[in-house]
């Protein structure tokens, strides 16, 4: 089974073409980059498989559940995590608070299964110590990597 498949996914912006009849498979434990010029289509194709945006035609399975086509699975349900070239921080929140965010919203765990989950993600990208520090007292590889643990908190494996 496909950790992800697209088939024939196409979106718009007025007469713009971003993505075109796309066809993709990407296997479990495998990577993916997507390289090209500024406007081609790579965050809009991101987007449609985290589900903030929807195609205006094919379909999106993700580990053999189709999320977008027939079906629509809102972003929350689909455990994708995504990094933001900008972070997407919330600067009045805690680093702990920002990476926590996700476990709180969309899924049911307790409180101290969060915990122990944020403090393991945050040990994995290297911010122990950092819990309670604001995104504006970071460098902005330390904000890049809140974001990064964020987007992995959510993995439910």
């Amino acid at each position: 089974m496909a950790a992800l498949r697209l088939t024939e996914v196409s979106k718009r912006f007025g007469g713009h073409r971003a993505v075109e009849n796309l066809n993709l498979v990407l296997a479990e434990q495998e990577i993916l980059g997507l390289l090209g010029p500024s406007g081609c289509g790579k965050t809009t194709l991101l987007r449609l498989i985290a589900g903030l945006g929807r195609p205006d035609a094919g379909t999106i399975e993700i580990g053999g559940q189709v999320v977008a086509g027939p079906r629509f699975v809102s972003p929350e349900k689909r455990g994708v995590g995504m990094v933001f070239q900008d972070y997407a921080l919330f600067p009045h929140l805690t680093v702990l608070q920002n990476v926590a965010f996700g476990l709180r919203h969309g899924q049911s765990a307790p409180r101290d299964r969060r915990r122990e989950r944020v403090a393991a993600v945050l040990a994995l990208v290297g911010l122990e110590g950092f819990e309670q520090r604001y995104p504006h007292e970071l460098s902005g590889g330390q904000r890049q990597r809140v974001a990064l643990a964020r987007a992995i908190a959510r993995n439910r494996r």
